[in-house]
């Protein structure tokens, strides 16, 4: 008689046994690592928005002939130097019709209106810089810097990531 290999019954279940808790290691693994790469990519993202932010105001101010923070420090003005025909600044001049404002709103733009947009306004044309800003601080330094404070947040699956900047002095170059 001819005995036919293969598997007994406690060996299938062994085997199956190992397999499940293979698997199981595997899953818990991927689920760790999804949720690790989302909270670095939450990270990222407000490290990013913050960075962003705070570069493009920043420029801005460095160009200005003078600032004036409004509102408790929640809103900037700025005014640059009169440009020439030629597009040089006239820095003995300040052009008081092209006006920038930095603020916080709504998606709609609204001054006074509370929200997570970073707005840039100029002559009424609304410019949605970064969302996700949680709070936006100007405070006087001196009469030729200032100091500015961004902080951004994003939700991730468990909590949120948030990025707190400060500049601390930002100078007018052209005073």
């Amino acid at each position: 008689m001819l005995r036919k290999a293969g598997l007994t019954l406690v060996e299938m279940l062994i085997a199956m046994f190992v397999t499940a808790i293979l698997a199981a290691c595997t899953v818990s693994m991927l689920v760790a690592a999804l949720r690790s790469c989302d909270a670095d990519m939450a990270q990222v993202n407000t490290d990013a928005d913050a960075v962003t932010a705070m570069q493009f105001m920043v420029g801005e101010v460095r160009e200005a002939k003078s600032v004036a923070i409004l509102d408790g420090g929640s809103r900037l003005c700025i005014t640059f130097p009169v440009t020439t025909a030629q597009g040089y600044y006239d820095r003995t001049q300040a052009d008081t019709t092209h006006q920038v404002y930095y603020y916080l709103s709504d998606s709609t733009g609204i001054v006074g209106r509370t929200g997570t947009y970073l707005w840039r306004s100029r002559n009424g044309a609304l410019r949605r810089i970064r969302t996700n800003v949680d709070s936006l601080l100007f405070e006087s330094d001196t009469a030729r810097s200032i100091k500015i404070t961004i902080r951004t947040r994003d939700a991730i699956y468990r909590g949120t990531r948030q990025t707190e900047l400060t500049q601390r002095v930002v100078y007018l170059r052209n005073y």
